[in-house]
C-alpha cells in the first residue's frame, strides 16, 4: 500500500543548537552571545531548561533610547512606553526578556508556525520537547527553506509517491513537470474527483509553490443530476 508524503514540521527545519540564558543573565552577557554567535535572539530559560521569555536585538537597542524613552509623554501608547523605559532602565535578562515566550511543540506543522508567526507579530518561535523543555528555534527563514527543495525532488515525490497514494491502481497517463517549484500536472483520469484530489494535495506538498492544472477526466462524478420525485398518488376507478 503506497504511503502518502509525509508533511515537515518545525522539528525538521529548526536549529537545534540554540544559545540560552538565565534570567540573571547580566546585559552585557546577552549582547556578546548574540554578537559571537550571530543571532538575533537568546532564548531565556529557567533551571529546568523551560523557556520563560526571550531577550532580542531590540530589546537591547531600547538601551540606547533611554534619554527618549525618559522623556516621551505619548498618551496614546502609555503601556507600551512603561514597558520600554522599564526594558531600557534593565540590567540583566528578566528585565529586558519579552514573556511569556511564545512556544510550540516539535511536531507542528510548517504551515501553523507561519500562521502563529504572522498572528504574533513575531520572527521567531521556541520550540519545545514533550517535557516543555527547548528543544529549539525555529525562524521566518528556516520555514522559508522548504522552498529551495529542488524541482527534480518535488518531481519525484508526486510521481513516485502522490500520484500511486491517491489513484488506485496508479494512472500512467499523468505526467508531472516541475519547474522553479511550480508543479504543472497533465493528462487524463478516469474520475472528475480524482484530479480535484491530486490538484489539491500537490498543492499542499512542502516546497510546491503553485500547481498548473491540465487535467483531464473521463467522467464528471461531482455532478449528480437531480433526481425527480416520484408521485405516489393514485387514482381508482369504480367498475
Amino acid at each position: 500500500m503506497n504511503s502518502l508524503p509525509r508533511h515537515r514540521t518545525v522539528a525538521d527545519v529548526m536549529t537545534s543548537r540554540v544559545h540560552v540564558a538565565g534570567p540573571l543573565a547580566p546585559f552585557k552577557l546577552l549582547v556578546r552571545l548574540i554578537e559571537e554567535n550571530r543571532v538575533s535572539a537568546i532564548p531565556i530559560v529557567d533551571q529546568r531548561g523551560v523557556p520563560v521569555g526571550i531577550v532580542s536585538e531590540s530589546d537591547l537597542l531600547l538601551k540606547e533610547r533611554r534619554a527618549e524613552l525618559e522623556s516621551s509623554r505619548d498618551l496614546l501608547h502609555v503601556h507600551k512606553r512603561r514597558l520600554e523605559r522599564a526594558k531600557a532602565a534593565g540590567t540583566v535578562a528578566s528585565d529586558l526578556m519579552t514573556c511569556p515566550a511564545i512556544t510550540v511543540p516539535s511536531d507542528t506543522g510548517l504551515g501553523e508556525a507561519a500562521r502563529l508567526m504572522q498572528e504574533r507579530n513575531v520572527r521567531r518561535l521556541v520550540v519545545v520537547d514533550q517535557r516543555g523543555r527547548i528543544a529549539g528555534i525555529v525562524s521566518r527563514s528556516d520555514l522559508l527553506q522548504v522552498y529551495l527543495r529542488s524541482d527534480e525532488e518535488l518531481r519525484e515525490e508526486i510521481a513516485g509517491k502522490l500520484i500511486p497514494a491517491v489513484l488506485m491502481p496508479p494512472d500512467d497517463a499523468v505526467d508531472v513537470e516541475v519547474s522553479w517549484n511550480v508543479a504543472t500536472l497533465s493528462g487524463q483520469v478516469d474520475r472528475k474527483s480524482d484530479a480535484d484530489i491530486l490538484t489539491r494535495m500537490t498543492k499542499e506538498l512542502d516546497g510546491v509553490v503553485a500547481v498548473v492544472d491540465r487535467l483531464s477526466y473521463r467522467w464528471d462524478d461531482t455532478d449528480s443530476a437531480p433526481i425527480r420525485p416520484v408521485s405516489l398518488e393514485r387514482s381508482f376507478r369504480s367498475i
